[in-house]
């Protein structure tokens, strides 16, 4: 069974419950606040999933289950660091079960395959451009595109791009303040005359129609903040809609403007930049991923 990114679709009451003493047992242990909210994200994760298969009671929780979540988390096209978060919150669950005298759930030893090369999904700039002609003349196809000028062309990781505030747009200056980054840090991101554009008629026309939410660039349509799981949904659909072959997601884009902006002659650093990357070693992959392409690969 495929794992979900889902972090809102547990329905079970005693597994909300657990998810929420969790955090605050982490808490109380002095984790900080970043790495309680991904332990709890990778919980919930678990627990969703393992609902999906009809196991409603920890004690219910087989070697067997535990086995094939493991063996899903593998299929994932994710890291290996990421697999390991996955599976690591397992043994935290255990712990913390433990040191309230409760059976643990996990009776099986974990261990992550090392070196799992993870493709990464490229689009061409033709097909950019396809997504682009694929938004319909609707208040929806006016969402998307304003979806592909921030995760495309300002290269937002998801978050950052969910977490938008119209107040961040600066039209003068030509940049989106990203005020939540990773690991907290906040950057300036140029805006093209395109994206402006879209952006500028997105808020002139559109946003206040789409949502009573005032404040988010990008609320969904009962004026939360959007989740990545609905925005990947719509992209989807314009991937069917462009006749784009391709299995992408919002970081997909962001790994997309990436090449290009190297393709056009930008350099590592400025890109490093434009992406909030801590160091250069994580701008440096889209050096390979060029020759990759250069290579026919």
């Amino acid at each position: 069974m495929e794992i979900k990114n889902g972090r809102q679709g547990i329905k079970n009451k005693y597994y909300l419950q657990l998810v929420d003493d969790f955090s605050k047992w982490l808490t109380r242990l002095n984790y900080a606040e970043q790495t309680v909210k991904s332990r709890k994200r990778h919980l919930e994760i678990f627990l969703e999933w393992i609902e999906q298969k009809g196991v409603n009671q920890l004690q219910d929780i087989s070697r067997k289950d535990i086995e094939d979540y493991s063996e899903a988390t593998h299929k994932r096209p994710i890291k290996t660091t990421t697999i390991e978060a996955y599976l690591s919150v397992l043994k935290l669950l255990n712990e913390y079960l433990e040191s309230y005298g409760q059976a643990p759930v996990v009776k099986v030893k974990l261990s992550v395959e090392q070196d799992i090369k993870v493709e990464r999904i490229i689009l061409t700039k033709e097909e950019v451009n396809r997504l682009y002609e694929a938004c319909e003349n609707t208040i929806w196809g006016m969402r998307d595109r304003v979806i592909l000028a921030v995760f495309y062309g300002c290269g937002l990781r998801c978050r950052e791009g969910t977490n938008l505030e119209l107040s961040d747009v600066d039209f003068s200056d030509g940049l989106l303040h990203v005020r939540k980054g990773k690991n907290y840090k906040e950057r300036y991101v140029p805006m093209s005359n395109g994206v402006m554009k879209i952006i500028g008629s997105w808020i002139e026309e559109g946003q206040g129609i789409f949502s009573s939410n005032k404040t988010l660039l990008l609320p969904s349509i009962r004026g939360k903040i959007t989740d990545g799981g609905s925005l990947n949904k719509r992209l989807k659909m314009l991937c069917e809609s462009a006749e784009v072959d391709k299995h992408i997601t919002l970081h997909c884009l962001r790994h997309s403007i990436a090449t290009h902006l190297l393709e056009s002659g930008m350099d590592l650093e400025s890109i490093s930049q434009f992406l909030g990357h801590q160091g250069m070693e994580a701008t440096k992959i889209y050096t390979r991923i060029i020759d990759q392409i250069d290579e026919g690969i």
